[in-house]
């Protein structure tokens, strides 16, 4: 017959397990405690931080970064987040607003997905914005946006700075935007540039007529007559005679100039000097470079928007003097 073990022995057996079990438990507790702990914001964040977060950042920096900030209380929390739970994911360059307290695996997904939220905002350029207008757009939804140092910088580039909606964050440089504007313009530009270059004409040339249709049209087809009509007065060598430069150096309308403004000579002054204005006005869009590029074939030689806010076109002088009697007098 078998033996029962002693009572003793038994004991032993059932107890060192539940002593194995209890430090388990307590382990775990801990860790469970601690990454409630580190995984909470800390208590001095600020909302609206923005966080920047530079090329070629790894989880350590990044983690650091989010420490320093005061976006997160665990850096080692963060990087063990990162390479251990997001394996699918790596760190994304860009600025980050966080608005309000959120924890470090909140962080991490926000930084691995690349979601950036209030840190951009989304800036819509206008055909035929000028450089100055550029400028005063961007204020408007960053305030703090340099706007004396890029009107200096993007002025040689007048004309082509690329009129668009962009998403871009709030710490954007005045050389950055402009970086980002040229770029848009040599992207639509690279399948229209082998067709200027067959035209017989420059690339300066056509962005400075669109330049003057976008303010001179109202429409793409009006914008191919008029075109037709400037090309026309340049190839015999007739002055333009068109106003719309005179808003871009002097801030008036055709309305407000005087005869004094007509008669002061100037690069921009396409009544004293013939032929097209030393450059653009402004940034135009496809719709007007396509117009200066394809001119539409007419017998006008005249054209003026009337009160009524209809062009009148005219195939001589004496028609043009009696459509501004008829639809410009009062």
């Amino acid at each position: 017959m078998e033996q029962p073990y002693p009572k003793i022995e038994m004991e032993k057996r059932l107890k060192i397990p539940w002593k194995f079990l209890g430090m388990v438990f307590c382990v775990v507790a801990i860790i469970v405690v601690w990454f409630v702990i580190a995984g909470r914001a800390p208590s001095n964040f600020v909302p609206g931080t923005v966080v920047v977060i530079p090329e070629g950042s790894s989880a350590r920096d990044t983690g650091l970064l989010l420490v320093n900030d005061h976006v997160i209380r665990s850096s080692s929390l963060f990087q063990f987040d990162v390479r251990v739970i997001l394996t699918h994911h790596s760190v994304i360059a860009g600025d980050f607003e966080f608005d309000r307290p959120e924890t470090v695996f909140k962080v991490a997904e926000t930084i691995t997905g690349g979601l950036f939220g209030k840190a951009q905002v989304k800036i819509t350029i206008p055909e035929g914005s000028s450089v100055v207008d550029i400028a005063a757009i961007i204020q408007k939804q960053i305030p703090s946006f340099d706007t004396a140092t890029f009107i200096a910088d993007a002025k040689p580039d007048e004309g082509f700075l690329f009129p668009e909606t962009y998403l871009v964050f709030k710490t954007i440089t005045p050389d950055q935007m402009i970086a980002k504007l040229q770029s848009e313009y040599n992207k639509k530009m690279m399948s229209i540039l082998p067709i200027i270059a067959a035209s017989g004409k420059n690339e300066l040339q056509i962005i400075t007529m669109a330049s003057i249709l976008e303010k001179e049209a109202k429409n793409a087809t009006d914008a191919s007559i008029i075109s037709g009509i400037l090309w026309k007065r340049i190839s015999i060598g007739q002055p333009l005679q068109v106003d719309a430069p005179f808003l871009y150096t002097l801030g008036k309308t055709s309305g407000q100039l005087t005869l004094a403004n007509l008669e002061t000579d100037g690069p921009y002054n396409t009544y004293t000097r013939k032929g097209l204005p030393v450059g653009p006005i402004g940034n135009p869009g496809l719709a007007m470079i396509d117009a200066a590029l394809y001119p539409k074939s007419s017998p006008y030689w005249y054209y003026l928007y009337g009160n009524d806010g209809m062009i009148h076109y005219a195939t001589t002088y004496a028609e043009q003097v009696a459509n501004k009697k008829k639809y410009l007098n009062d």
